[in-house]
């Protein structure tokens, strides 16, 4: 089915995905690295932040900073040992974590005003406000359903992380599998099926990595064969354009 996505840095994702991978749930990651700066935010439909108090952080302290377009949300353990960032629009988030206490009000402001965040129905971009000073790296656009684990870099970040073999001739590109960094006791339920590998598609703008997620984590097994993977995979097409 086609999808279209707006990736962190707000560049557009166009993708074909093959039904085998079920409905995707769409997220995003990016990194910024500048002077007196090194943060790593995650992109998640509005809403997830909301595990914070909840979960992560139970009886956490709350602000909330209202900004044009979106709301700032500041977490902060109650024994401060560890805080986070959401930045929440409508339909997107982008949550950053400190893995300390949260910095004063003057650290928070200054780091808000270090990026640009917008969000619509496509997807949410967070990028630098200036980027003079300021590096935005890792750039994905990630999609996560009950079946498949799938994760989109632009091609000039990914390419060297290629294998140095030639891959399949599909549609969509190259198609390449490769063993999975997994337990060994967790390597054996998955031995021999699709669910060993991940599955690397290379295309002229950008690169797809796609897990089949089975019994290696409490799912049932996809109940394809390794060559119906491949043909389904070879209708995966995707294209970054900035």
């Amino acid at each position: 089915m086609p999808i279209s996505r707006i990736a962190p840095t707000g560049s557009v994702v166009d993708l074909v995905v093959p039904a085998a991978l079920g409905a995707l749930r769409w997220y995003g990651s990016t990194r910024f690295t500048g002077p007196r700066l090194a943060r790593h935010f995650f992109l998640a439909p509005a809403g997830e932040h909301q595990v914070i108090p909840r979960k992560l952080l139970p009886g956490a302290r709350e602000q909330r900073i209202p900004m044009r377009g979106y709301d700032a949300v500041l977490f902060e353990a109650a024994d401060r040992s560890d805080a986070a960032l959401a930045l929440v629009g409508p339909f997107h988030e982008a949550t950053t974590w400190f893995g300390g206490p949260a910095p004063g009000p003057r650290g928070i402001d200054n780091l808000i005003s270090t990026f640009r965040f917008t969000d619509a129905a496509g997807g949410a971009s967070l990028v630098p406000a200036s980027d003079l000073l300021v590096r935005q790296s890792g750039v994905s656009v990630i999609g996560r359903s009950d079946h498949a684990l799938v994760s989109v870099r632009e091609a000039a970040e990914a390419l060297p992380s290629l294998p140095e073999w030639a891959g399949l001739a599909v549609a969509g590109g190259e198609l390449w599998r490769t063993g999975r960094a997994l337990e060994p006791a967790v390597a054996s339920l998955v031995a021999d099926t699709a669910h060993a590998w991940r599955y690397l598609l290379a295309g002229p703008s950008a690169v797809t990595d796609v897990v089949l997620l089975g019994p290696e984590s409490g799912r049932p097994a996809i109940g394809l064969a390794e060559d119906a993977v491949v043909a389904a995979l070879s209708a995966l097409t995707a294209r970054w354009t900035r």
